[in-house]
């Protein structure tokens, strides 16, 4: 229990919120008077221990919630003869396994072991003490930590958010029910990234310890350093450019790599999105704070951007080079997606150099298996030299990658 308290307060620093190695001890005491199934009690007295600034609860709250998580192996049902799941059994069935009385009051939940500790303790001082310690080593085995804790049980009227979704190809055509739980997932995908680098973000800004600040704050608490300035760091979000193939042989993954753009966009200074078959159209403003769907279906019905087209990679790439390029710099990420199929036209591979040399990072997504790059009309090959990073994204597990690589840059 010590080794997770310590974690626990690592990971509210981390988050912002300041906690001495006094408050610290107060918490470690605390718990040693707080029943650990009592779990309201239990985060009262860990909030009144180390939260100290009003502002601090929301973060307190958040991350109490993730990293002390009790998951109960079966649903709790009311105890007694009269369940439904005991009908028809003897009534005496219990008492003739001991083992499988015990294993039962094991596997469901904090509320029948306490019952059990109370039935015991008139065996004495000794044995209740080792029951006691008996209880709380088993409570704690079903808390998750961190980011290792398992999934709660599903909101009501939702389906909980599935393993096998995550390698569903998104290349190939999708029924609509499909698409709409894959729009959630990726909108839950977004949120988790931005939360944790959020969590990054203000870790970074707070920077080193400024050790003149912090002496000189010293001297009103006879030289003991209480209170540890730090020099604070600005740091300059990026701005986001995405130019994004839609032709028919990768709409399907654009779309929901367009969903997850929508989202984390607030992570950037600035965020453009361009789409295109075998011209440029900037899109940046149809993005605004209508359903998602209603978008796409807009973007469907825009004749402009020419869906039945053949791609051109070297005439889209020539058309931002010669009308977009001045407004890249050196804090610009730019995405690219797209299958480099470009039906045997000029790749112009040499304005992509050009972007490249102007920008932070460039981004290649490649929908299509890798090892299909380069046959017939792909030419992955000649714009790979000239990104930072060439990367297949066809499923969500691949699109948390491409949203890490993207927000860490």
């Amino acid at each position: 229990m010590t080794e997770r308290m310590v974690t626990f307060v690592r990971t509210l620093r981390d988050a912002g919120v300041r906690v001495s190695m006094a408050e610290t001890m107060d918490a470690a005491e605390a718990l040693r008077h707080t029943p650990v199934s009592e779990r309201p009690v239990f985060k009262m007295s860990l909030q009144a221990a180390l939260i100290k600034e009003h502002t601090d609860i929301p973060t307190f709250d958040a991350l109490f919630e993730r990293f002390f998580m009790v998951q109960l192996k079966d649903a709790e049902q009311p105890a007694g003869p009269e369940t439904e799941a005991q009908e028809g059994e003897p009534e005496n069935a219990q008492k003739a396994d001991p083992d499988a009385e015990q294993d039962q009051t094991g596997e469901t939940g904090y509320e029948e072991g306490e019952q059990q500790a109370q039935q015991e303790e008139g065996e004495g001082e000794e044995a209740a003490g080792e029951e006691e310690e008996g209880e709380i080593e088993e409570m704690l085995s079903r808390i998750q930590v961190g980011e290792d804790t398992a999934p709660t049980a599903p909101e009501p009227g939702r389906q909980p958010h599935r393993a096998k979704e995550e390698n569903i190809d998104l290349y190939q055509e999708l029924p609509p029910g499909q698409v709409e739980d894959l729009y959630e997932a990726v909108e839950e995908l977004a949120a988790s990234l931005v939360t944790r680098r959020s969590i990054r973000y203000h870790r970074a800004r707070r920077g080193q310890v400024d050790i003149k600040r912090t002496l000189q704050k010293s001297f009103r608490t006879g030289n003991m350093p209480f209170h540890i300035i730090l020099k604070r760091r600005k740091i300059n979000k990026h701005e986001l450019v995405v130019l994004c193939d839609i032709s028919g042989s990768v709409w399907e993954v654009a779309r929901f790599f367009l969903k997850l753009v929508q989202e984390m966009q607030i992570q950037f200074s600035r965020a453009r999105s361009f789409l295109f078959v075998d011209r440029i159209n900037e899109v940046t403003d149809t993005f605004d704070g209508r359903p998602f769907e209603e978008i796409i279906e807009q973007l469907k019905d825009d004749p402009s951007l020419n869906f039945f087209g053949l791609s051109d990679f070297g005439r889209a790439f020539y058309q931002f080079y010669a009308e977009h390029l001045k407004s890249l710099s050196r804090t610009t990420v730019l995405v690219i997606l797209g299958d480099a199929r470009t039906n045997w036209f000029d790749p112009m591979e040499w304005t992509l150099d050009e972007m490249k040399l102007r920008t932070h990072q460039v981004i290649w997504l490649n929908p299509e298996p890798m090892q299909y790059w380069d046959t017939d009309d792909s030419v992955m090959s000649k714009y790979a030299p000239h990104c930072h990073h060439v990367l297949e994204c066809r499923n969500l597990d691949q699109l948390k990658r491409v949203g890490e690589l993207i927000l860490q840059t």
